[in-house]
């Protein structure tokens, strides 16, 4: 897996693409909590447009990039996730947690709506 970083709006984007290993997803993980602890709260959107599946370790990732974001007063957005994917957020309750969005576009819309 790989990522490429943008920047709209003070808003990170992150577009995975590629195979996701446990390894590149420990990456990630430290490469966002990276990012944590500028002086604004940090927002970020994952573009998984080109991921086709995730597992266990990858969902677990997620959601701990979700909980520190949080705390730093920061948030996370998912978009473009493929059926596949968000089927496996419904079965597993996560879709309470997360914020799903259709586009990159939508879940930028989110968060300067906020």
């Amino acid at each position: 897996m790989a990522f490429e970083e943008s920047r709209r709006d003070n808003i990170c984007i992150l577009t995975l693409s590629g195979q996701v290993t446990d390894q590149e997803m420990s990456e990630l993980a430290d490469y966002v909590t990276g990012l944590i602890g500028g002086t604004e709260a940090m927002k970020v959107v994952l573009d998984l447009g080109q991921v086709r599946w995730l597992n266990s370790m990858a969902f677990g990732v997620l959601t701990g990039l979700l909980q520190r974001l949080r705390k730093a007063s920061g948030d996370l957005k998912l978009a473009n996730a493929h059926d596949h994917v968000i089927s496996v957020f419904v079965q597993t309750q996560l879709i309470k947690i997360f914020d799903l969005h259709d586009s990159v576009d939508e879940a930028v819309t989110a968060f300067l709506a906020e």
